[in-house]
């Protein structure tokens, strides 16, 4: 039996996603794919456009076998924690053979004249490891560059690009320039931190670049398709973008639960601000820094919406998607203290099933022999495992699922709001089988 992992957000599923799982499938050979995905929250800061049982059945129709939910403090963390969930829950699984993702870079066209440096490897796995071996080794040299780049007011990540380029070359430099590589890396990274013997598989992204945002015939990101639909754009005209089983759920869905935006969010993210009573206690989020921290506490009075004030804390040293992340995770409540805890893989015991296909039998009776994670099929049956814990403050540290249910009743209750409808709660949502 092959098995093949993959790491989503599907937000929403295109033409690009159904052309990975089919490759996946035709270059890899695999039996079953099985694809963690992030649930109602996602990695830019903000809430997915479409509920996550809409995305797990556009997964499911178009050529997933098994969907399992990346919980919510991984899907709204930076690349490395985002990484680090969705290995852990495949490597859990005791049957995953090997990781495909997507990247900007493949083979020889690793430099933009589509050339190879001299004496290095024409395999973009090569360069991912030794970018990867550098960021958890951390030599002097590298922390010595990003801490005076920092300084300089670079950001976080612009910073670790250039300590690469300096140290590792300017070819390794230019991997870094794209987000799917920079996640290519990361997963090496969380391979290797794990001792996984999943083997990683890159393969070619689709015509259309990450974060384009032109929608175009055939293949179009998902930003172009989000911003397509944020501005009123005729939905008709996105038919060619997705595959006709997506669009049918996509229009099943329209105005009724869909679609969802950060500025959605923006009364609960404003009372949250308010009642903060010292920047200190913004800092105790996780992913704020104290200089975070005091520049939000400070502007908070100038707060009118969440993109509003996304875009006036953002600054050079600080990047929007970071800021996005931070607001989010004072929206949903999630603080360091949490992630002390659950960026440990022996804590990873549990793992949402949000549907698979009735063909998948014989993978779920692997997993149950090999697995050593718990997958939760009925949320209304799951008893956290072990004692409850408290933080520093004295504030009990949920459980991821737990934690993910709470951001998920938050979801259903902006939904059930904007769109004057009712919605099950997580309790009550099946388990999708096709």
């Amino acid at each position: 039996m092959k098995v093949t992992g993959i790491i989503a957000e599907y937000n929403p599923f295109h033409n690009g996603h159904a052309y990975h799982l089919r490759q996946t499938r035709k270059e890899l050979g695999s039996d079953y794919i099985v694809v963690v995905m992030s649930g109602n929250y996602v990695q830019r800061g903000a809430p997915t456009i479409i509920d996550k049982y809409s995305r797990c059945e556009m997964a499911l129709k178009c050529g997933a076998d098994l969907v399992l939910e990346l919980p919510t403090c991984f899907s709204t963390a930076s690349a490395e924690y985002f990484a680090f969930g969705g290995i852990s829950i495949l490597d859990k699984l005791g049957v995953v053979d090997d990781l495909c993702f997507g990247t900007e870079s493949l083979d020889q066209s690793i430099l933009n004249d589509g050339t190879v440096p001299e004496g290095a490897s024409e395999n973009i796995i090569d360069y991912f490891e030794r970018i990867a071996e550098l960021l958890i080794n951390e030599t002097a040299e590298f922390k010595v560059i990003v801490q005076n780049d920092m300084k300089q007011g670079l950001s976080n990540a612009a910073a670790i690009s250039d300590a690469v380029g300096k140290i590792l070359g300017e070819d390794y430099q230019k991997v870094m320039e794209t987000s799917n590589n920079i996640l290519g890396v990361e997963y090496m990274k969380a391979l290797k931190r794990l001792k996984s013997n999943i083997k990683p598989e890159p393969i070619a992204r689709m015509l259309s670049a990450h974060n384009s945002t032109a929608i175009i015939e055939g293949f179009s990101s998902a930003t172009a398709i989000r911003n397509a639909i944020y501005n009123k754009y005729d939905m008709n005209s996105l038919r060619s973008t997705v595959p006709d089983g997506v669009f049918e759920i996509i229009m099943d869905k329209y105005l009724e639960s869909f679609p969802i935006f950060r500025d959605d969010f923006s009364t609960i993210l404003g009372e949250k601000l308010i009642t903060a009573e010292r920047a200190e206690d913004l800092a105790g989020y996780f992913g704020i820094s104290l200089d975070l921290a005091n520049r939000i506490f400070n502007e908070r009075k100038n707060f009118r919406s969440f993109n509003q004030f996304r875009e006036l804390i953002n600054c050079k040293s600080i990047s929007k998607a970071t800021v996005g992340r931070a607001l989010m995770h004072i929206t949903l409540g999630i603080k360091d203290s949490d992630m002390e805890k659950m960026y440990n893989a022996d804590n990873l015991k549990a793992v949402r099933v949000l549907g698979f296909k009735k063909s998948a039998e014989p993978l779920h009776s692997e997993i149950k022999k090999k697995g050593s994670i718990k997958m939760i099929t009925k949320l209304a049956d799951y008893i956290p495992d072990g004692q409850t814990e408290m933080s520093e403050d004295g504030s009990i540290v949920p459980d991821m699922i737990t934690q993910t249910i709470n951001a998920d009743l938050l979801y259903r209750m902006i939904c059930m709001n904007k769109f004057d409808v009712e919605m099950k709660t997580p309790w009550e949502q099946p388990v999708r089988i096709i």
